[in-house]
């Protein structure tokens, strides 16, 4: 049945992608992302991506150079690692034993995949939209610093695209040291995109910022204090809307600090939200799937 649905998708979606190039690749990855942004049902999502990832890889295997394809990819292979990501936080409190253990293991090799290849086509792409660009995940930190001084507004869409690609890689990677290194170049350019737009993606690199400063205590080089900030700077800029900061905010700051009441008030706060009409309807109950989790998980973390 699963197959079969495949199929159907990719069968449809064929000509309205194939329409929507032909007159702006650009344009119809936006409103595909309206499109999920707006959508309740993250299991429906879940299934249907594929179909588009696939024609994207046939539409990138005809024009490699085409930056917009590219990127479009790279995004749409992100949301589909998250997704794959929060499907998996489920499992662990549903399934139990071995047959969590196998499932998680398949996730997890996908998120791999996913990710790795997120990144090179989103390193491709900012490359062929600006020379000064190219080589951002390989460069010596320095040169890395020097290249982004020169970034302005008009380049931040595609360097944030970049970031969440890098950010992506680096969460699945987090056991590998070698990736952890990399952590100050992607904590640079989410820097960079706050300090010309810190509203830009619903106040995202805040998010980013929160995460990636609270991935390690302090005794290990984290910086959980500096997440915290960018934490209440995303709730604060989408005045309490985005119910993901707050889920991201009790997952990586309040657990790594062990601060139980405040994660506590901010899962409750989240469950208490009603589902509205808007453009955080996806991530919203994306992130109330996640606060029931963290709620049943809670007695025995803390």
């Amino acid at each position: 049945m699963k197959q079969r649905l495949s199929i159907f998708l990719l069968l449809i979606s064929i000509p309205l992608l194939l329409m929507a190039c032909s007159f702006s690749v650009s344009s119809f990855s936006e409103n595909l992302n309206k499109v999920v942004r707006a959508n309740n049902d993250p299991q429906t999502v879940l299934q249907a991506l594929p179909a588009y990832l696939v024609l994207l890889d046939a539409l990138i295997e005809s024009d490699p150079e085409d930056e917009a394809l590219l990127i479009a990819s790279s995004r749409l292979m992100n949301a589909y690692g998250a997704l794959l990501a929060t499907q998996q936080e489920l499992m662990s409190v549903e399934l139990e034993g071995e047959q969590y253990n196998y499932q998680r293991n398949i996730i997890s090799r996908q998120q791999k995949k996913l990710s790795e290849k997120a990144l090179s086509r989103a390193a491709k792409a900012i490359c062929l939209y600006d020379d000064n660009l190219c080589n951002l995940t390989t460069i010596q930190y320095a040169e890395f610093v020097a290249r982004l001084q020169s970034v302005d507004e008009d380049d931040i869409d595609m360097l944030y695209s970049l970031g969440i690609s890098w950010a992506s890689w680096l969460q699945v990677n987090s056991d590998d040291w070698n990736a952890l290194a990399q952590l100050p170049q992607i904590k640079l350019i989410m820097q960079t995109v706050i300090s010309k737009d810190e509203t830009w993606d619903n106040a995202g690199a805040h998010m980013y910022l929160g995460v990636l400063n609270s991935l390690l205590p302090a005794t290990l080089g984290g910086k959980p204090e500096q997440g915290k900030m960018h934490f209440e700077a995303a709730i604060r800029l989408t005045d309490g809307k985005n119910l993901m900061a707050k889920v991201l905010y009790a997952e990586y700051y309040a657990r790594l600090t062990f601060n139980s009441e405040l994660h506590k008030q901010l899962v409750a706060d989240v469950l208490a939200s009603s589902e509205t009409q808007h453009e955080f309807i996806l991530l919203n109950t994306l992130a109330i799937q996640k606060a029931r989790a963290l709620q049943i998980s809670a007695e025995d973390y803390f």
